[in-house]
């Protein structure tokens, strides 16, 4: 049995960018805050969690085309990211291949979709840990068996020194329904911060009673003159929003994942340690995976 650490390594990067002054720079004066954050996060999840393996997976295209093309509305009011977090990646990636760890992701799609894929690819009995600051990813939680990995998600509160942790049952106990229908739950609920308004008057009480009513979006909005009027009308009037939907909301398990590995190199470790002024952190990591 192995267990897989699945870091959602643009989410965790722009929440750190953000937690960590940008004062904090390089020598040559270009900011480092982001990559000392994740680099620091990492190491205390190494140390805490103990994987066998730690896979860092980033977002290739923050929002596919695909996803554009069934509710133009999708991500459409995000803001651009701040001008000192993109160059950050690119010194990221560089660590992180010094280091050998795994970087993945999935050309065309978000890190939520390679995450997705790399859990289904997983081996029967394996342990999967995935960490992320992104809800969406509650719809990969299963206890395994049956020939299936187990798929927790650790989801971030307060940096990762204080995780929220989903099995099936805390996603049940969180939100009234299986994890496997998170996705009819959110859809329904709507997530402001993907742009996605959900159904009118529908807030989780009665999105939880929906999912479980029926077994699918689709049984519910052919049944929506079941429902009050002022549901109804708001059910009819949101058919074309939750056909959308099963193309936006679920995540996709079947993209084809790029992993790029690497060998650890110490000597490369120790110049960009110098370089990029992350003594402490890459030092507090190599502690942490040697220990």
């Amino acid at each position: 049995m192995a267990s897989r650490l699945l870091l959602d390594t643009s989410s965790l990067t722009y929440r750190a960018f953000f937690a960590i002054p940008s004062s904090i720079t390089a020598p040559d004066g270009r900011p480092v805050n982001a990559v000392r954050g994740y680099l620091d996060m990492t190491a205390r999840l190494v140390a805490d969690l103990r994987p066998d393996e730690v896979v860092h997976v980033f977002d290739h295209d923050w929002r596919p085309a695909e996803r554009v093309a069934a509710y133009a509305g999708y991500k459409s009011t995000r803001r651009d990211d701040p001008e000192a977090l993109p160059p950050q990646f690119d010194v990221l990636r560089t660590v992180l291949a010094a280091f050998g760890h795994p970087r993945a992701e999935a050309e065309g799609w978000e890190a939520d979709d390679a995450i997705a894929t790399l859990c289904e690819q997983a081996g029967a009995g394996d342990e999967v840990e995935v960490v992320t600051g992104d809800r969406d990813l509650l719809q990969l939680v299963r206890d395994g068996g049956d020939g299936t990995a187990a798929v927790r998600v650790l989801f971030t509160v307060r940096g990762v020194s204080d995780l929220g942790r989903f099995d099936e049952a805390a996603v049940r106990a969180k939100y009234g329904v299986p994890a496997s229908r998170y996705a009819d739950f959110a859809t329904l609920r709507g997530d402001p911060s993907d742009g996605l308004p959900g159904v009118k008057g529908v807030g989780e009480k009665t999105a939880r009673a929906l999912v479980t009513a029926y077994p699918d979006l689709y049984a519910l909005a052919a049944d929506a003159g079941a429902h009050p009027p002022r549901l109804a009308a708001a059910l009819r009037g949101a058919v074309g929003y939750l056909a959308a939907m099963t193309r936006v909301v679920p995540v996709r398990r079947d993209v084809a994942v790029t992993v790029d590995r690497s060998q650890r190199d110490d000597a490369a470790l120790d110049a960009l340690a110098e370089r990029h002024n992350l003594e402490g952190p890459i030092r507090r990591l190599r502690e942490a995976l040697d220990d």
